[in-house]
């Protein structure tokens, strides 16, 4: 028989999403006829490899964000809970809320509203390569040049092994733990920049280039642009 592997989400939602000038804290800004977290929440509720989530939201919007779970009948969700100072402090929070049994978790930002069943495939498939971390990525089209603080060229950098990354990114649930554990975890850009500080494997898988990132208000509008081109 084959070994069943526990495997938790949590869906970070915490941010404020100044720069999208809205009234409501970003994952609550519509996106359709629900707040844009549903997105998230609902493509991973859906998809059979996910046991359970974990939803991180803005201090006060809890009980906000549990309606929302009822309205979309994510039977998933175990806890809508509030986020921390910092985004890794706003993981840490939700990965406490994980059962010990998990084996894996995926972390993925509300702000990737378009996030796929396939690009869930393919970060959880990763793991069969006996990587503590799994990242989708994307290959880097445009030169990128390093720029000194005036603005002036430095270098053009060698694009060929450079990307991007997206989330969900996935993480051994042990190692996700230790690497969140280090006292400078704030300064981390991401989750898997805390993993490799503890010296765990990262490796990549191909990402989506739909699955953009919410940030603007062209951002939203692009998003829903492609939502609606499905």
């Amino acid at each position: 028989m084959a070994e069943v592997v526990a495997v938790w989400a949590v869906v970070v939602a915490a941010g404020s999403g100044e720069r999208l000038g809205a009234e409501h804290p970003k994952a609550f800004v519509a996106f359709g006829d629900n707040p844009l977290v549903a997105a998230s929440v609902s493509a991973l509720d859906d998809h059979p490899g996910i046991d359970g989530i974990v939803l991180v939201v803005p201090a006060g919007w809890e009980e906000r964000a549990t309606f929302m779970v009822d309205d979309i009948g994510a039977g998933k969700v175990s806890i809508a809970i509030a986020g921390g100072a910092s985004r890794s402090d706003s993981v840490a929070l939700g990965v406490a809320e994980v059962p010990t049994d998990a084996v894996l978790i995926l972390v993925h930002d509300a702000a990737r509203p378009l996030v796929s069943a396939e690009l869930i495939d393919r970060v959880l498939a990763g793991f069969y390569d006996g990587a503590d971390g799994v990242i989708p990525a994307l290959p880097i089209v445009d030169t990128v040049k390093r720029v000194d603080g005036a603005g002036r060229v430095v270098e053009t950098v060698e694009r060929a092994d450079l990307c991007t990354v997206q989330t969900p990114q996935g993480f051994l649930a042990d190692v996700l733990r230790r690497a969140l554990a280090a006292p400078d975890r704030a300064t981390g850009t991401d989750c898997a920049s805390l993993v490799e500080r503890i010296g765990g494997t990262v490796v990549t898988v191909e990402g989506d280039p739909r699955a953009i990132k919410i940030t603007t208000r062209d951002d939203l509008r692009r998003a829903e642009e492609l939502r609606d081109a499905d």
